[in-house]
């Protein structure tokens, strides 16, 4: 089967964490049926996430078409994703590593906005264009008076913003916050929305409170 080769930037949410473990919940089911379905789709995935939990591979093949690259960004443990910011050189070092060996790479998508400043200096150095899923924006968090964020939040995000190819984002009022407040073009900006999962319409714990196994759907890949 012939394919696209597209590389998913996620730095603080590993597909593999299931709801209810850690930090797991919405962003990282995403990633997980983002990338499904984009390998249902003739692309072949690599995902760059961080290496969080030392019980996961730092390499997991899940299928011919998809793949899990986990990145030592300071060190093999959980890590506030708030702490990302000020490992950004690392986290830029460890991707361009990973992106040494792959070839005929088409497009690079970053979820969250480490991780976009991470693909927009990969965007830059390699020739390779990428899009980017907001998830949340700073400037509406600070609205809502949520000050436990990066000062450097609202400038990088704005110069993400601006340099993705495309912005992807999950409504009408995120779509109008990137408009402006950081003068997004309104042509290279998508609402998807965010539907519930189907993972999060069932217990993500058992009996005993353990987070419950994460199975993936191998009859989609």
């Amino acid at each position: 089967m012939n394919s696209h080769h597209l590389v998913i930037i996620t730095l603080h949410a590993d597909p593999a964490t299931p709801p209810g473990a850690a930090e797991g919940g919405g962003t990282h089911s995403y990633i997980r049926e983002l990338m499904i379905g984009l390998a249902a789709n003739r692309w072949r995935v690599t995902v760059l996430t961080r290496w969080a939990d030392p019980r996961l591979p730092e390499t997991e093949v899940v299928s011919s078409q998809l793949k899990i690259i986990r990145l030592q960004i300071g060190g093999v443990t959980p890590l506030d994703k708030r702490l990302l910011d000020s490992l950004h050189f690392e986290s830029l070092a460890a991707a361009e590593h990973a992106l040494n060996d792959m070839r005929k790479l088409r497009l690079i998508h970053s979820v969250y906005w480490n991780s976009g400043r991470v693909a927009m200096e990969l965007s830059a150095s390699r020739n390779i264009p990428f899009v980017h899923t907001v998830i949340s924006n700073g400037w509406r968090r600070q609205q809502y008076g949520l000050t436990d964020q990066p000062t450097a939040r609202l400038a990088t995000e704005a110069k993400v913003f601006g340099s993705a190819f495309a912005v992807f984002c999950v409504s009408e009022q995120e779509r109008h916050d990137l408009i402006e407040h950081y003068a997004v073009n309104p042509t290279r900006i998508r609402v998807v929305g965010r539907p519930v999962a189907g993972i999060f319409q069932r217990p993500c714990r058992d009996e005993m409170g353990v987070p419950s196994p994460l199975r993936w759907p191998v009859e989609q890949l």
